[in-house]
């Protein structure tokens, strides 16, 4: 028999938010990790932060980045419109505030839950922040969520924009340290989603001129059996082609957020894609036959996306926005901007006639 315990109202605890987060760590960031992973905790930080820069400039403010990291410090720096600055500490220290909850200064934002910038605060043992709008500035500087001090500055010659400055803690984050590799990776995925934008880590530049045709271009490392289809909407671009490899590989992004999970977009992505080729051949073919060999990066720009958690790796929305055209036909309509060109070759028509007949040992699996 279990030993009673007593359960009063003693036992009722109230955390604020530092606290929550510090406790809780998992809940805001996924896993901790100490930097050997891609997706450990400390490289979810920098992508918080560079979240809100993302958001500058795809409402049109601040066509570059600036990114160093040297000794297990951050710093990020963007040349948005700047924090307004009697908020600026409320924006990083109080939870649920944030301008994500008007969609006139950030529409079709990645951040949603003001919680990004407060959870890298938090897990932060010093964490500095500065903005400048309009020739004044102000900074606050905090020690694991704490504020320690709040510096007005009068005039500066500074550019607009945001500086952010800090270093994970180390009692979160045991032995932490970090790879360029997977900073690298994230960066060059900011690129093919923001074609235009430049980001500069340690002197080296970020960018790209095709978005996901680069990105397909450079995952692929096998020549596609043709070239890549590159389409553009207005809420969406897809980039796809065929490789001699069996099996799917996707890359599936919304509002600049790699879902790495996947989600509604991406199986709406992947039925639309069958029924278009099955209705242009006229051919009832099975649809895991068309789609095998198939290599696909997909962006949808949603409104209010809704995703399964804080880290936001699987889209659950149905619709681009609320009330409006669902994922789901969004997804359908890229042929329609194709162009007038059959998209799909002879040659291509012949591949998926062999898939029927192709044994699935002759082709090659794809590399990881």
């Amino acid at each position: 028999m279990a030993e009673a315990v007593s359960y009063t109202e003693d036992h009722i605890r109230s955390l604020d938010w530092k606290e929550h987060i510090r406790l809780r760590p998992g809940m805001y960031i996924g896993k901790l990790g100490n930097g050997t992973a891609y997706d450990d905790g400390i490289y979810i930080l920098i992508k918080e932060v560079l979240d809100n820069c993302i958001d500058e400039y795809v409402m049109g403010y601040g066509k570059k980045i600036d990114i160093k990291v040297k000794d297990g410090y951050v710093n990020v720096r963007d040349y948005g419109r700047g924090i307004p600055l009697g908020k600026l500490v409320d924006v990083v220290s109080k939870i649920n505030t944030g301008a994500k909850y008007d969609s006139k200064a950030f529409k079709k934002s990645v951040g949603l839950n003001g919680v990004g910038s407060k959870a890298v605060n938090a897990l932060s043992d010093y964490f500095e922040i500065t903005a400048y709008r309009d020739g004044k500035g102000r900074k606050a500087i905090f020690e694991r969520g704490v504020l320690t001090d709040e510096i007005e500055i009068d005039q500066t010659e500074e550019r607009n924009g945001t500086n952010v400055y800090f270093r994970p803690d180390e009692t979160v984050f045991k032995n932490f340290k970090f790879k360029s590799e997977f900073i690298e990776r994230m960066l060059w995925n900011y690129c093919y989603l923001n074609t235009g934008l430049s980001i500069w880590f340690n002197g080296e530049r970020f960018h790209s001129k095709n978005g996901l045709k680069d990105l397909l271009e450079e995952k692929i490392s096998d020549e596609p059996i043709y070239p890549i289809i590159h389409i553009m909407g207005d809420d969406i671009e897809v980039a796809l082609t065929h490789s001699n490899t069996y099996g799917e590989e996707y890359y599936s992004f919304v509002n600049g957020q790699h879902t790495t999970q996947g989600g509604t977009h991406q199986g709406a992505f992947r039925e639309a894609y069958a029924r278009v080729v099955k209705d242009f051949f006229g051919k009832n073919y099975e649809p895991t036959d068309i789609r095998s060999s198939l290599i696909a990066a997909v962006s949808v720009k949603v409104v209010e996306p809704v995703f399964e958690s804080q880290t936001k790796t699987k889209l659950g929305s149905t619709e681009i926005e609320p009330g409006g055209k669902k994922t789901w036909q969004e997804s359908e309509s890229w042929p329609e901007t194709a162009p007038k060109k059959p998209i799909f070759t002879t040659r291509n028509s012949a591949i998926a006639e062999s898939t029927t007949t192709t044994p699935k040992t002759t082709r090659r699996p794809r590399k990881r």
